[in-house]
């Protein structure tokens, strides 16, 4: 009788071990993308060499700090050689976009510290703080001397006067990057000192200084308001907005511009009253809606980790930009709040607003909730594309 072998089947929910030689290929090929990632970073360290060496050109050439027709020509380029390779020109984009931003902000140091006028013995009072250390470095950067002088504790790379009398000395230009309930008591007091440098602030909101100004011209001191539009993380200026203060002291406000005429920031004039007017909306308003945000999730009861789970696009960027508002100084967000005399009527128009779509999902209004939208969006596309602000 023939013998009948049995049939040798597989095991069930195993599957056989792969051979060793595709693994092996399989780490040939890490190592290969190992050894590209090299090559590229070495490249780009070529690149942002090269790219310092055109920033001395510049500096020396008083040429700005950005030529877009150059930057658009890279994207093009970038663009056009993915489609020549058969890749998606977006990576080319996002490829040039990143290089010309890290090139921008490895030039910017170099290019934008030019200063064309008088080098100025400058005192920062505040100066360990986070817009009073930026603008000494900025200032320092220039060739200026800059010393700080500040009741906060802790170490400084600035001299530190010790008194805000010793810091007048012989100072040229001061500048007050202090707390905003604390600068109208500090104009009065360098308004009662017999030195008389420039001064310069640059408070948030300038209304509530109004009576300190006045007070402070009238005893002769020479005063300057302005307002970087930018917090002490900036690195970069390209993209950035000043507000200088129209007050009648054009020698002083032009000393002030003069900081950054060789920079890419652009400068806005307003009047003490339009620009708290704009900053009700541009500060106010922005945070009171991101607080806003913020404290209805945390009302809403839902865990950190069951919105993450199911965030979508917009729940996300919304969320980021939230983040980084809760993340900044509560103090100084509060007196934005608090001695912004305009901030009620962008609340009272948030709170308008907010009414407006309830109403209308509660009546079922589609047309007129739509109606809202589209408004909205024709407003904001009349001021132009709002990636283009910034």
């Amino acid at each position: 009788m023939e013998e009948i072998m049995p049939k040798r089947t597989k095991p069930k929910g195993k599957t056989p071990m792969a051979s060793t030689a595709p693994m092996g290929d399989l780490e040939q090929h890490r190592r290969t993308i190992e050894d590209l990632d090299a090559r590229i970073l070495d490249l780009a360290a070529q690149r942002m060499e090269t790219a310092e060496k055109i920033a001395r050109f510049k500096s020396a050439q008083r040429i700005p700090l950005r030529n877009f027709e150059v930057e658009a020509q890279v994207r093009s380029r970038l663009e056009r050689r993915c489609l020549e390779r058969g890749i998606d020109p977006a990576l080319g984009r996002d490829l040039a976009l990143f290089l010309i931003g890290h090139s921008l902000v490895a030039q910017s140091p170099i290019v934008e510290s030019t200063y064309e006028g008088s080098l100025l013995r400058v005192l920062v009072v505040g100066g360990m703080g986070g817009m009073g250390g930026w603008m000494a470095r900025f200032l320092s950067g220039q060739g200026h001397q800059v010393a700080v002088f500040d009741i906060a504790g802790g170490e400084s790379s600035f001299p530190r006067a010790q008194s805000l009398e010793e810091g007048l000395e012989n100072t040229d230009l001061v500048v007050l990057a202090v707390p905003m309930s604390a600068c109208s008591e500090l104009l009065r007091r360098l308004g009662r000192q017999p030195a008389r440098p420039v001064v310069a602030e640059l408070c948030s909101l300038k209304l509530h200084l109004k009576p300190a100004l006045e007070e402070a011209r009238s005893a002769g001191l020479r005063v300057v308001s302005f307002h970087p539009m930018w917090g002490p993380e900036a690195k970069l200026l390209s993209g950035k907005r000043l507000l200088l203060v129209r007050a009648g002291q054009e020698r002083e406000e032009e000393l002030v511009r003069g900081l950054f005429a060789a920079t890419s920031v652009t400068i806005h004039d307003l009047s003490l009253e339009e620009h708290d007017r704009r900053m009700a909306v541009v500060l106010g308003l922005a945070h009171l809606v991101n607080l806003g945000f913020a404290r209805a999730l945390a009302l809403c009861g839902l865990a950190p980790e069951a919105l993450r789970e199911a965030a979508g696009v917009t729940f996300g960027k919304q969320l980021r930009t939230t983040l980084e508002v809760v993340s900044e100084n509560p103090g100084l967000y509060f007196e934005i709040q608090r001695l912004s005399g305009s901030t009620s009527e962008p609340l009272e128009r948030l709170r308008e607003a907010l009414a407006d779509f309830k109403r209308a999902v509660e009546a079922g209004d589609a047309a007129a909730f739509s109606a809202y939208m589209e408004e909205a969006k024709a407003r904001l596309s009349d001021a132009g594309a709002v990636g283009e602000w910034f």
